[in-house]
């Protein structure tokens, strides 16, 4: 439906052309009319209207004068301009203002409504890219949030070597100059279970942290009931430790108000200054969330530097043995890790277990350590033993998803295909991280899992349209799409022929 103003000094040409387009256009609604060019202005500005019909000359404030005030407001409307004059310099001054239909008095109903049609396919042809530009840019908002998410998860796993920083540093829009790292540490009752509930609060943890954040931060995937949080600063001396913490306790204030069922407690790093400090920052507050205070927020104290550093160090040689499944190399880099952390021992059992857990979970799999025994020497037998079974757990899993994992997200997609699934969705399906499952898929089919889903969608379409008489529209949402004009656009740029000539040819 078109909202339609007409504007004419008289009121016999407004009511000639109100007649015309009711008896033309019927779907056209004339929303107001306006016997001179102020009044015109002023509906304008009230109504919003979709297209004016617009008289030139007019006493006080002619069609001109008002086109070029309303465009002011309004670039969207769209002007008729209608005048008894037949000059090029009335033409010209409305031309200029960005108006292309012009009709001569005394109107021919054949004339208005062939310019109305005109206009009306225009209206329509920008409200339909509108639409798509706003779907797209929330597809790519979404997908973004996810790389997002995903981009700091491999920073954190040490997979530096698999992606470039600046690269996608720049993707993104994010320059990692300083900051800190926050760990979110949730604890909740029991019912609270499902993976629908934890994706609900983990939503509500990073809308409100962007929001008290003015989006200078960057929320990590949720991981055994821990969510990683970069938050972004200019520079480390805009870190002030009071202001950090403050920040943390509001934040736990506000998810223990919203989340009733749900206790917090908050772990931050030392700022760092460079993208190499970020690893330290995070470690630190994993260590920083040793109290297991509920409730509160905790601040690393700064220890021995080159300890530090060589822990991280260690630490990271034995989380490459276990993702190479190397039962004699992760063993050994245990014993190391331990001797080179023999001064910390009663922050080791969770900083490892945590990061472990973590990596684990990056794989699809969920497998956590018990709690820890009261003496050392036994929490030290359950740390190695930790170890060893997540050795075992990736072994498996690498000798499985191969022929599994991918498979099911194959059948998953084959079942589901007529659904509005998305590429989160299947990863969740099989237990990947959606930057495990779309590298993964890539990896083993040669093809991303858009276009995997759009072959197997065309081909249902190829089937539907040679077996069955369902319309194109029809055919369009029977395999997944919502949009006719998109699927015969992605139709034909994927086999080199429109869906209706495709039909034709091959029955």
């Amino acid at each position: 439906m078109l909202r339609v103003i007409i504007v004419d000094d008289e009121r016999l040409e407004r009511l000639g052309l109100a007649k015309m387009i009711h008896n033309g256009i019927p779907e056209i609604e004339i929303i107001a009319e306006a016997p001179n060019g102020r009044m015109a202005i002023e509906l304008a500005r009230e109504l919003k209207p979709d297209l004016i019909m617009m008289d030139i000359k007019m006493p006080g404030i002619d069609g001109v004068e008002a086109v070029r005030e309303i465009k002011k407001m309004d670039k969207q409307i769209k002007f008729i301009m209608v005048s008894a004059f037949n000059t090029f310099e009335y033409a010209k001054e409305v031309m200029q203002q960005g108006v292309k239909e012009y009709i001569l008095k005394p109107s021919k109903q054949e004339d208005v409504i062939a310019a109305l049609k005109r206009v009306r396919e225009e209206i329509l042809e920008e409200r339909k890219r509108y639409m798509e530009s706003l779907q797209m840019k929330r597809n790519l908002s979404r997908a973004l949030s996810v790389i997002e998410s995903e981009w700091l998860s491999t920073l954190l796993m040490n997979h530096i070597e698999e992606m470039n920083v600046d690269e996608w540093s720049k993707l993104l829009g994010i320059e990692v100059r300083s900051g800190y790292m926050m760990i979110f540490s949730m604890q909740c009752q029991d019912h609270i279970q499902s993976n629908d509930e934890k994706r609900t609060i983990y939503s509500g943890v990073k809308s409100l942290l962007k929001t008290k954040l003015d989006e200078n931060c960057i929320v990590g995937p949720m991981a055994d009931n821990q969510i990683p949080v970069l938050v972004l600063m200019r520079s480390s001396h805009e870190i002030k430790r009071s202001n950090a913490i403050t920040l943390a306790r509001s934040v736990v204030r506000t998810l223990k108000e919203r989340f009733h069922h749900t206790q917090w407690m908050v772990g931050l790093g030392q700022p760092f200054e460079t993208i190499d400090g970020l690893m330290n920052s995070y470690h630190e507050a994993i260590l920083a969330l040793e109290s297991k205070k509920w409730g509160t927020a905790h601040l690393y104290e700064k220890t021995n530097y080159l300890t530090e550093q060589a822990s991280i160090e260690k630490e990271k040689h034995l989380l490459e043995s276990i993702k190479l499944g190397d039962h004699h190399r992760a063993l050994q880099a245990f014993e190391i890790y331990m001797e080179v952390n023999k001064d910390k021992n009663s922050h080791i059992y969770e900083e490892l277990s945590i990061v472990i857990t973590r990596m684990l979970k990056e794989y699809g799999i969920h497998f956590e350590i018990k709690q820890k025994p009261i003496q050392e020497e036994q929490w030290i037998i359950s740390l190695r033993q930790f170890v060893m079974k997540a050795v075992e757990l990736v072994q498996a899993w690498r000798a499985n998803h191969q022929k599994g994992y991918l498979q099911t997200a194959k059948e998953y997609i084959e079942n589901n295909y007529e659904k509005n699934i998305s590429l989160e969705e299947v990863a969740d399906f099989v237990e990947l991280s959606p930057f495990h499952f779309t590298k993964m898929f890539k990896e083993k089919f040669g093809v991303t899992f858009i276009d995997y889903l759009t072959d197997v969608r065309l081909e249902h379409a190829k089937r539907e349209l040679i077996h069955t008489n369902k319309s194109l529209k029809e055919i369009c949402y029977s395999v997944g799409y919502n949009d006719p004009n998109y699927f015969s656009r992605v139709f034909k740029k994927k086999t080199g022929l429109s869906p209706t000539i495709y039909r034709n040819q091959t029955t």
